[in-house]
């Protein structure tokens, strides 16, 4: 795939699908969706190949594409997108989201906030119960820590990412930013009747603003600024793309592919002496089940997307489901909506057989349906994962 870097040149209006208010603040928006940069790359090669919208009826000023059309714009898969940053010499950094494993405490005493692991444990009290499903371990802390759960980076670097997944401990102070930027405005409603603006009618859009941020005291400008990164089969060389809200444009150029998507060359060896594997979700993925994925049957066994490798699920955390809508451009309606495992949860599980071919699923999609596996539904880091005896 190719590898492609957006410069928003205008705050990114991506709404989270909540009613409509006059005040707007964070829980307005949204990380673009997978479908919106799939959505995005499809658009650049309907415009390359130069097809022509036909009209739907004599009388309707809307158009659409033929189906043959559609359904060739449907294949073309595209990864992403993914928050990365850029510093004045074109270093990137790609960001990924927190892997839900990691928790954020302030400890007792010395008032640190350190990152603390999740892992899948036997229940220690064998009289205790819970409501997971037979064969599922609870996920608990490694080592009592008394303190309490802090705020702290949504994203990590992917190379930060990686390490937290092979087991390596890492430093709350090396981690990247707490939240994205958000720029809220302030609008008034026009009255069309006398084209000026209604009495009393104010409201309020939120919008990530992904440029440098402005130093204090008149110092100029921050170092890095942010990015976001697709990947996509698509071929293509324009400059300027639409993204988001309001059709706000974005400046797009293609970079070289990041090693930091190449698995590791021992990946498959680590996994089988380990005998387990964990697989952290880098966007949100859409199972027919809910938070289990379709190729796993009621028992919790199954085989892996993309591989013949089986498995059984041992585990999993995942935080609040996540809604996926949208607007269907081919049929002019509203998308379904869908409920999706939110980008950073965990599964890990069992090998029953060896993971040779465990390649063929790094970075790859695991959404149960294909079209959702090609609109990036689903991308998965995989790290190896010693089962508990």
């Amino acid at each position: 795939m190719k590898h492609y870097l957006l410069e928003p040149l205008a705050p990114l209006v991506c709404r989270s699908g909540r009613p409509f208010g006059t005040q707007a603040d964070a829980d307005d928006i949204n990380f673009p969706l997978p479908s919106a940069a799939a959505g995005l790359m499809r658009s650049q090669h309907l415009e390359a190949q130069g097809w022509i919208l036909d009209a739907e009826t004599e009388n309707s000023k809307r158009s659409r594409l033929r189906d043959d059309q559609h359904h060739t714009l449907q294949q073309l898969a595209s990864k992403g997108p993914f928050l990365a940053q850029e510093d004045r010499d074109g270093n990137i950094t790609v960001l990924v989201p927190k892997p839900a494993d990691a928790l954020y405490l302030q400890e007792r005493g010395t008032n640190k906030t350190n990152i603390h692991r999740l892992s899948p444990a036997p229940w220690p009290h064998d009289a205790d119960g819970c409501d997971l499903p037979p064969g599922l371990l609870p996920v608990q802390l490694q080592n009592t820590v008394k303190g309490k759960p802090q705020p702290g980076p949504a994203y990590w670097p992917l190379e930060h990412s990686l390490r937290w997944q092979r087991g390596e401990p890492l430093n709350f102070a090396d981690l990247p930013a707490h939240t994205l930027p958000v720029e809220t405005r302030t609008h008034v409603q026009i009255d069309r009747e006398r084209d000026a603006a209604a009495e009393g009618r104010l409201y309020q859009t939120a919008a990530y603003d992904l440029q440098a941020a402005r130093k204090n005291h008149h110092q100029g400008w921050e170092e890095r600024a942010y990015r976001l990164l697709i990947l996509s089969e698509v071929d293509s060389n324009s400059p300027l793309v639409r993204l988001g809200g309001e059709s706000r444009l974005s400046h797009c150029r293609q970079i070289p592919p990041d090693p930091a998507f190449t698995p590791a060359a021992d990946l498959a060896d680590t996994i089988n002496a380990a005998r387990g594997l964990r697989l952290t979700l880098l966007t949100p993925a859409i199972f027919h089940h809910g938070w289990r994925p379709d190729w796993l049957d009621d028992t919790l066994h199954g085989t892996l997307p993309h591989t013949n490798i089986r498995v059984r699920l041992r585990a999993c955390t995942i935080e609040r489901w996540q809604p996926v809508s949208g607007w269907d451009m081919h049929h002019h309606r509203p998308k379904a909506m869908r409920k999706a495992v939110a980008a950073g949860a965990v599964y890990w599980l069992e090998t029953l057989t060896l993971a040779d071919n465990i390649v063929a699923l790094a970075f790859s999609a695991i959404s149960d349906d294909l079209q959702a596996q090609r609109d990036g539904f689903g991308i998965v880091s995989i790290a190896a994962w010693h089962t508990p005896t």
